[in-house]
């Protein structure tokens, strides 16, 4: 039977500025054996350090222990690749630090894509993602992907250094509900504004929900170039996919009251976060 361990609410990975041992006095993957949370806790270091010559054979003793691969996803890759997108922001890390982390997360979800489009349930919709023209980095988008396609969506993955022109053509062909713009650097998250930019002038933006993501973007930039979901992990875009294709699915892309009710899933996640700190 699965392991079943709740990777939803786990606000808190301060600990992963520090070390192993710090970890592993942390309340997180409480729900987990002893044995499955302290494997959580070195996959974590195992992509934060870049050690990717090891990383198949955790990913392995875990699904050996029946952990499901969305749990691994969502949880110890997820929060692993977390710390490491902020070391990037800190200047802690620089793209050779990024790159063998994403090196990590490349072994393991080449293992875990089969077992993630398996456990895909109904079909909730077409998302079309990628990362922007000028742009060579797409392993936060890959987690994105993936968590979308466990959750039941279709996903339509450009790959990167993808062209707005692109981004049209894929528009056309899948009439998606979503498109999701991805960029990991300063020098190309412009990209993203001026891909909006084209759709709107295509006449498509009313009928796409836009999200954007990476490790330079912000709420604020959303705000700035008009998207409708500042996606600020996997299980954040997730969640705001599900309520755009659900809850929300009669409003138009580029609504204000879409906009609001984006940010009102933020609030909410930051009252859960408060809440589980008390």
């Amino acid at each position: 039977m699965p392991l079943t361990i709740e990777t939803e609410k786990e606000f808190d990975i301060e600990d992963l500025q520090y070390d192993y041992e710090d970890s592993l006095k942390s309340d997180r993957w409480l729900d987990a054996p002893k044995e499955i949370k302290e494997l959580f806790h070195e996959l974590e270091w195992n992509i934060i350090d870049g050690e990717h010559q090891d990383t198949v054979e955790f990913i392995k003793e875990a699904l050996e222990a029946e952990v499901t691969a969305r749990t691994l996803i969502a949880g110890p890759m997820a929060t692993g690749i977390a710390e490491v997108g902020r070391r990037f922001k800190m200047d802690e890390y620089f793209l050779p630090e990024v790159m063998m982390s994403a090196k990590c997360m490349h072994e393991a979800l080449a293992l875990l894509k089969p077992l993630i489009i398996a456990e895909k349930t109904e079909d909730v919709g077409t998302v079309v993602i990628g990362t922007v023209q000028g742009d060579l980095h797409d392993i936060g988008k890959k987690i994105v992907a993936m968590m979308l396609e466990a959750a039941g969506f279709t996903v339509v993955d450009l790959g990167v250094s993808v062209s707005p022109e692109d981004f049209i053509a894929a528009i056309r062909e899948h009439n998606p509900k979503i498109v999701g713009f991805s960029a990991l650097l300063t020098t190309t998250m412009n990209m993203q504004w001026e891909t909006l930019k084209l759709i709107t002038a295509e006449g498509l933006r009313e009928e796409l929900k836009i999200f954007v993501g990476g490790a330079p973007i912000s709420q604020n930039w959303c705000d700035k170039i008009g998207a409708d979901a500042y996606g600020a992990d996997a299980l954040v875009a997730v969640e705001k996919a599900k309520a755009c294709v659900g809850k929300f699915d009669n409003m138009k892309g580029g609504e204000e009251a879409l906009h609001a009710a984006m940010l009102e899933i933020d609030r909410q996640r930051e009252e859960a976060k408060a809440a589980a700190a008390e």
